[in-house]
C-alpha cells in the first residue's frame, strides 16, 4: 500500500490524531496524557468522581482505571489468597437506557413530561437498584455456565443460608434472566424444596379448581368464615340426632374442619401473595416478575412469620447504602475481595440526554452526589460537565455530597498540556529507525516552524479539550495534504481555520 507523503516526511506510522474516543484507539499508553494524581493507581477503596465537558478525557481515565482492575483480577483467584474485585460496568448505555425506561413506565409518563417527573420522583435507592441488576444479572450467568468457578460459588450458597436467600432473592427480583434459568438455580441450591415446592404448588392448584366447581373460589374470606359457622351451627343443632349415629358423626367433623381449613388457607394464601407484592413494590427500575413465581420462592425460604419489613431489611436493603453493603456482603462470601461501580457515558442515555432532558441528568448527579453513597467506597462516576452547570455547588449539595471526603477532579485543560498531549501522539506514532540520531527526528514543533509563538500559543488557547485538539489536527494535516507546498508545514491562517472547524464539531 503507498504512504502518506506527509506522515512518510515527519516519520510517522500513522496519523495520531484521528481517534475521537478512548474506546476505539489503539494507541500505546505512552500517547495519552497522564494527570499527576492518576500516577501509579491501584484498585482502592477511595471514591472517586470527575467532571468535564465532552471530549475532556474521562472516558480515558475511566479505561485506564479499568485496566488496572482486570490486570490485578487476572492475578487473582476467587476464594484464594489475592482475591479479584467484582467489576459492576455501568458505563454501557444500553443498561442505564433499559433502567430508566422501566421507570418511566412505572410512573406512566410520556417522553414531553419525564424531565420533571424523573427530577421528582428519581432517589438514590433506584440508582442502586440498577447496580444489582446488572450485579444479579452477573452473578447468575458467572452461575448458569458449568465450570470450576460456578461450583465453587454454587457449593458456598448451599453451606450458607443466609446467603444463599440474598441469592435467590436478587435473582428472582433484580436478574434479567429467563424462567429456565433461573429453575435450574432452585434446582441446584434447593432440589428438595424445590421439588415439594412443584407439589404444592400443583396441590394448590387442584384445591382451587375443586373449589371453582363448588363455587367457593368466589367467596370472599368473610363469605367463606361465614358458611363455615353456618355449618357448624347445623352440625351442633343436629348433635342430639347424631349421637345416635356414628356415621354423621364423623361427616359434620370432617365439613367443620374442611370449612376451617379453607378459612385458614384462603387467609394465608392472601398473606403470602401480599408479602411477595411488598417487596417487588419499591423496584422501579426492572420488570417485575410473575408474582406466582416470586411469591412460591419466598415461600420455600422463608417462615410465615417472616413479614415484608423483615426480609427486606436482613436480605435486600432498604436505603442505598444498605443495599450495596448487602450487595458487598454476598460478593464477598462468593469469594470476591470487593465491589467496584464504574458509571460514564450519562449523557448517551436517551432519558438522560442533557439538550431533551436538561433536568433529568441533574437529578441523577444529585443522587449519586451524596455521602450515603459515597462513603460506600469504590465508586468511579464520570460526568458529562462542570460541577457548576450540574447545580452541584448549592449549600444543601455540598452538605449531603461532602466532597471534600472524596477524590473531585474537574476536568481542565491548559493550553500547555493540550500542546504535550499532541506532542506524546506524535511520538507515540513515529516509526523508531536505529540508524537515524534522535535529534534528527523530525519533531511535532517542526510542523508549527512559520507559525509565529503569539499566534501558535494563542490558537491552543481557544481550545478546550482533548478531543478538540484532535480534531483541529485532523483538520490541519488535511489542509496541508490538500495545499502541499513541498514543505509540509502549516500556515498561521490553516491553523484559525482548524481551530474554528474544531469548535464547530466538538459539542
Amino acid at each position: 500500500m503507498a504512504s502518506s507523503k506527509i506522515l512518510k516526511h515527519y516519520a510517522l506510522e500513522r496519523n495520531p490524531f484521528t481517534d475521537r474516543t478512548a474506546e476505539k484507539s489503539n494507541l500505546s499508553p505512552e500517547a495519552y496524557y497522564l494527570l499527576s494524581d492518576m500516577e501509579g493507581f491501584k484498585p482502592n477503596e477511595t471514591t472517586y468522581l470527575f467532571f468535564g465537558k465532552r471530549g475532556s478525557g474521562k472516558t480515558t481515565i475511566r479505561t485506564q482505571m479499568l485496566r488496572t482492575y482486570e490486570e490485578y483480577n487476572r492475578k487473582a483467584t476467587i476464594g484464594g489468597e489475592v482475591k479479584p474485585h467484582f467489576v459492576v460496568d455501568l458505563c454501557k448505555p444500553g443498561h442505564t437506557t433499559a433502567c430508566l425506561r422501566h421507570f418511566q413506565d412505572h410512573l406512566g409518563c410520556a417522553d414531553d413530561s419525564w424531565d420533571a417527573r424523573f427530577s421528582d420522583k428519581w432517589q438514590s435507592a433506584d440508582l442502586v437498584d440498577c447496580i444489582l441488576s446488572y450485579a444479579a444479572t452477573l452473578l447468575v450467568e458467572e452461575m448458569r455456565v458449568p465450570g470450576p468457578c460456578a461450583n465453587k460459588m454454587l457449593d458456598i450458597l448451599r453451606k450458607d443460608e443466609k446467603h444463599k436467600k440474598q441469592f435467590l432473592l436478587l435473582a428472582h427480583i433484580y436478574a434479567h434472566a429467563d424462567y429456565t434459568t433461573l429453575a435450574d438455580l432452585r434446582d441446584k441450591l434447593m432440589p428438595g424444596r424445590s421439588a415439594m415446592l412443584l407439589a404444592a404448588t400443583a396441590a394448590s392448584s387442584l384445591f382451587g379448581t375443586g373449589a371453582a366447581l363448588v363455587g367457593a373460589a368466589a367467596m370472599t374470606d368473610k363469605r367463606a368464615s361465614h358458611i363455615a359457622q353456618k355449618l357448624s351451627d347445623v352440625c351442633v343443632q343436629m348433635l342430639p340426632t347424631s349421637l345416635k349415629s356414628p356415621k354423621a358423626i364423623v361427616g359434620a367433623a370432617v365439613v367443620t374442619a374442611a370449612g376451617a381449613y379453607f378459612v385458614k388457607q384462603r387467609r394465608t394464601t392472601s398473606y403470602c401473595a401480599k408479602r411477595a407484592q411488598q417487596l417487588l413494590n419499591p423496584v422501579h427500575v426492572v420488570p417485575h416478575r410473575s408474582l406466582d413465581i416470586v411469591q412460591n420462592v419466598v415461600d420455600s425460604l422463608f417462615a410465615i412469620a417472616d413479614n415484608c419489613d423483615t426480609i427486606r431489611s436482613n436480605y435486600l436493603g432498604n436505603s442505598g447504602h444498605q443495599k450495596l453493603e448487602l450487595l458487598q456482603n454476598l460478593v464477598c462470601a462468593l469469594g470476591y475481595q470487593s465491589v467496584a461501580v464504574f458509571g460514564d457515558c450519562f449523557d448517551e442515555v436517551g432519558l438522560l440526554d442533557p439538550v431533551s432532558y436538561p433536568g433529568a441528568l441533574k437529578a441523577f448527579a444529585r443522587e449519586v452526589c451524596k455521602n450515603d453513597i459515597l462513603n460506600f467506597g469504590r465508586l468511579h462516576f464520570f460526568f458529562p460537565d462542570s460541577r457548576i452547570a450540574l447545580d452541584l455547588n448549592t449549600d444543601r449539595v455540598l452538605k449531603e455530597a461532602r466532597f471534600d471526603r472524596h477524590f473531585v477532579r474537574d476536568l481542565v485543560w491548559s493550553r500547555h498540556q493540550l500542546e504535550d498531549l499532541a506532542e506524546r501522539r506524535w511520538r507515540a506514532c513515529q516509526a523508531s529507525d536505529p540508524s537515524k540520531n534522535e535529534d534528527d527526528t523530525p519533531r511535532f514543533a517542526d510542523l508549527f516552524s512559520k507559525v509565529g509563538a503569539e499566534d501558535f500559543s494563542s490558537s491552543l488557547a481557544k481550545l478546550h479539550t482533548p478531543r478538540e485538539l484532535l480534531i483541529m489536527m485532523t483538520e490541519m494535516l488535511a489542509r496541508i495534504e490538500a495545499h502541499n507546498d513541498g514543505e509540509y508545514v502549516v500556515a498561521a491562517q490553516d491553523m484559525e481555520i482548524a481551530v474554528s472547524k474544531a469548535a464547530e464539531q466538538a459539542l
